[in-house]
């Protein structure tokens, strides 16, 4: 990346690095064009990081848990069994959360998509301007993805942690 005061052209930005992000930023880089991905916080998005993913390694570590505490059905006797969460999260963090982010990460460079640290700006339909930690760039583009996830909103009514 150039930083200055002139706009670096690209054929597509693809605004979020989520499972719709990357995807869309990788094909578009096969089909020969040149792409940028924004992300804000996290290279996968919040479903590989600190979402879907970690949630659903957690649970998966606590049903096997609890399959060797209840095994005696089965005729498997299971003597002292122990959870040592430090150890579980360190799983969940290195072997589940790492690997995945790290193969969205190759598959990014791999096909040749610019990854930039920031937040982006819209100024028009095919300009934006991107914060970095530390400068600021303005992006000129054919065409943008905005796959930025969703957030969860109430419902009037329906408050969240209410009681039905």
């Amino acid at each position: 990346m150039v930083v200055g005061d002139f706009a670096v052209e690209l054929d597509t930005v693809v605004i979020g690095s989520g499972p719709g992000g990357y995807v869309a930023a990788i094909r578009a880089a096969q089909m020969g064009q040149k792409v940028a991905i924004i992300e804000k916080e996290y290279i996968g998005g919040v479903c590989l990081n600190v979402g879907c993913i970690p949630s659903k390694a957690l649970i998966a570590a606590g049903h096997r848990y609890q399959e060797a505490m209840n095994a005696e059905t089965f005729g498997i006797t299971a003597e002292n069994v122990k959870l040592d969460f430090t150890k579980t999260q360190e799983w969940k963090d290195k072997k589940v959360v790492n690997t995945l982010t790290s193969g969205v990460s190759y598959l990014l460079k791999k096909n040749k998509v610019e990854v930039i640290m920031g937040t982006a700006f819209f100024n028009d339909a095919n300009t934006l301007r991107v914060f970095t930690e530390d400068a600021a760039q303005t992006y000129t583009f054919k065409n943008a993805i905005v796959a930025t996830g969703s957030r969860p909103i109430e419902i009037k009514g329906f408050k969240f942690g209410g009681r039905i």
